[in-house]
Formats: structure tokens, sequence, C-alpha cells
């Protein structure tokens, strides 16, 4: 009798939701699985902005920003929506290394919110997580980025095409290279294995974090060698300290 009595009350009172990085009860409007308490510490992405790659500007900075007046990327748009610093920065490290593919679901309704009424994203046809090398994802255990690209394609109504792009070059991890290691780390690590999936769309690649932008680019450039009509990015977070890109 306790056992049905305890099912009633679940169904008529379910309980409130617990906020997928601290574990606290509360009440949302959105269907975002963070408490407001964890969204004010996160560093949101705040104008000015980067029109091509969405990095915030700095004061005396110009537009476009240093890197992309440098750099010849494939991708026609980044954008961000949060800064990779502090809690972000915990959050997201915590996705990738402490096997929580909760938490990378998360905040994939963090980017699915942002997304919601985004202008720049009217033309996506189709979302595209940047993928894992097999031998990568055999040790995770999942693809972060997938993950967070989830709940972004269903507010989107637009298809989730995780087949598609493939890894085919093991590369190492990215955090601990320099600018020129990074560039050559990614180029040639994406091929399309399915080119009529992607051939006249304008496509939108998925990622957890920018810093120089190269893997993205990388990704960009097989889309477009597919066919795809035009690329653009959305990451959750970007990096913006330039004294890490020395050396």
């Amino acid at each position: 009798m306790r056992t049905l009595v305890q099912s009633l009350l679940k169904l008529f009172y379910p309980p409130l939701p617990s906020c997928v990085a601290c574990g606290t009860t509360f009440t949302s409007i959105y269907p975002l699985a963070f408490c407001q308490g964890c969204l004010d510490r996160i560093p949101f992405v705040t104008k000015p902005v980067c029109s091509r790659c969405g990095r915030p500007l700095r004061g005396g900075d110009h537009e476009p920003c240093h890197e992309c007046q440098s750099e010849m990327y494939y991708f026609e748009q980044a954008m961000a929506v949060a800064v990779y610093d502090g809690y972000m920065r915990e959050l997201l490290h915590s996705a990738k290394y402490d096997f929580r593919p909760d938490l990378a679901r998360g905040l994939g309704t963090i980017l699915a919110v942002w997304a919601e009424n985004e202008i720049r994203l009217e033309g996506i046809e189709a979302v595209i997580p940047v993928p894992l090398h097999p031998e990568k994802l055999a040790v995770r255990g999942y693809n972060q980025a997938k993950l967070m690209a989830e709940p972004l394609a269903a507010v989107l109504r637009r298809p989730l095409y995780t087949g598609v792009l493939q890894r085919v070059k093991p590369t190492v991890s990215q955090s601990k290279l320099s600018r020129r290691a990074r560039k050559e780390n990614t180029r040639n690590a994406f091929a399309v294995v399915d080119c009529p999936a992607v051939a006249g769309k304008e496509v939108l690649l998925v990622d957890d974090i920018r810093t120089t932008g190269y893997t993205l680019s990388a990704a960009a450039r097989a889309l477009l060698i597919a066919g795809a009509r035009r690329v653009k990015a959305l990451t959750m977070a970007v990096g913006v300290t330039t004294e890490r890109w020395q050396g």
C-alpha cells in the first residue's frame, strides 16, 4: 500500500530536478539541467565579440580579431556560449575526463536554450558533433560533443548526423601543444563517409571547446570537400588567453 501511495504522489507531485553540477533541487521554466546558482558562476560570452569567430574582444581589439586576421579557417562563422575559464573550465574538464556523460548532456541543455532564438542558426540544415577517434572513444566511453549536440539538435528541429563525419587520424591531445603543433596535429584528421548526406547543405559543427580553432577548421574542410554548401561552428566555450598559444 505504501509503495502505491508513493507512486501516486510521484505521478501527481513529481520531485524537483537536481542540478547536474551541484545536486541542488531547483525549479526552472526552461529545460535547463543547472540551478540558477551554478548558472551565475558560468562566464558567459558577452559583447563585443569577433563577428567571424565569436571570441570576446578586449579594449583596443580590432574587428575581426587578431586570429581571424592572421589565420584562414574553413568554417564560415564560429560561435561560443561561454568563456573557457573559471567554473566553465571545471565543468568541461569534468565532463570530459571524469566519466560524466550526464554533465555533458546537461551542458547541452545550455547550448539548446542559447540557440533557441539565435538568428545565425536559422539556415542550419544538419547538426554534426565533432567525432572522437575510435581508439579515444573506446577509452572515454562516450563522445562529449555528441551528448552536448543532442539537446541542441532537438531544439533546432534539425537532424543530428553522428556517423557522417569521422576522425581518421589518431591525434594527440591539443591542450599541451604549441599553436603550430596544433595545426599540424589536426591536418587531414577528418573524412566524410557519406557525402550525399551533407551535399548542398549548411551544417553546424558542435564541439565542447574551441581554442585555436584548428580542429573545427579541419573538420569543416572535410565537410566542404564532401560538398557541404556552408559550415558554421558552435562550441560550449572559447578560449581567450592569447598567452596560452605562444611557443
